[in-house]
C-alpha cells in the first residue's frame, strides 16, 4: 500500500497495482478537477506540440479563450497565413533555380538536345514576361512590391473612385487609366489569392 496526494489536504491509500494504472491515466489540469484528462490543448503558440490535458468540459472552456494570433499585428497574421500555404518552407518554380536549369551528370546527352534547350529558354522568357507584368501592376497601383492584399484592395478602391468615368466625364484618359488599374488589380489578385 502506498498513499498519494492529488490535492492539498487529501490523502488516498492505493495498492501498487492501482498506482501503476493511475500513472498511465492523465488527469485534467484544471484546478480542482478530478476527471480524466482525455483531451489535449496546446500550451503556447510557438510550441504547438506541448499540451495541456483536460476533461471535455474544461477543454471547451480553454479552447473558447485560446487565440492563436493573440499579440500579432495584421501584417504578422497575413505573413503567417501566406507562409502556411507552403508549410513555412521556401519555394521556387519547379526545375529552375535562379533562372537556369542545372544538370550534374548527363551521361546520355538528353539535355544537350536542341529541342530541350529551346523549351527551357521559352520558359525563362515567359517567366520574365510574367515578372514584368507583376512589377508593372505594382507600379500602376502605386504600392510596394511587398504589399499585402488588404493594402492593394484599399489602393485599388481609392484609384477607382478617382478615375471612374462617371466622375470624370470630360476627360478621355481616365477610362484608359481605369482599364490599366483594373488589369493590374486582377493580375495582383490572381497572384496573391
Amino acid at each position: 500500500m502506498k498513499y498519494t496526494r492529488k490535492h492539498k489536504d487529501r490523502f488516498q491509500f492505493i495498492s501498487l497495482q492501482e498506482e501503476n494504472r493511475l500513472q498511465l491515466i492523465k488527469y485534467c489540469e484544471w484546478q480542482d478537477c478530478n476527471k480524466e484528462g482525455e483531451y489535449r490543448a496546446p500550451r503556447k503558440r510557438n510550441f504547438l506540440r506541448d499540451f495541456h490535458w483536460f476533461c471535455l468540459e474544461h477543454v471547451r472552456m480553454y479552447n473558447n479563450k485560446w487565440d492563436y494570433f493573440s499579440g500579432c499585428s495584421q501584417n504578422e497574421i497575413e505573413k503567417e497565413i501566406k507562409e502556411d500555404t507552403t508549410w513555412h518552407r521556401p519555394t521556387w518554380p519547379m526545375g529552375i533555380y535562379n533562372g537556369t536549369f542545372y544538370v550534374k551528370d548527363d551521361n546520355y546527352k538528353i539535355f544537350n538536345d536542341k529541342s530541350f534547350k529551346d523549351s527551357n529558354e521559352t520558359n525563362t522568357d515567359n517567366e520574365n514576361e510574367n515578372e514584368k507584368k507583376i512589377s508593372d501592376a505594382y507600379i500602376t497601383l502605386g504600392v510596394n512590391n511587398d504589399a499585402f492584399l488588404p493594402e492593394i484592395k484599399r489602393r485599388y478602391k481609392t484609384l477607382v473612385k478617382i478615375y471612374h468615368p462617371d466622375k470624370n466625364q470630360n476627360e478621355e484618359n481616365t477610362s484608359d487609366k481605369l482599364i490599366k488599374i483594373n488589369t493590374a488589380y486582377s493580375i495582383l489578385l490572381e497572384i496573391l489569392s
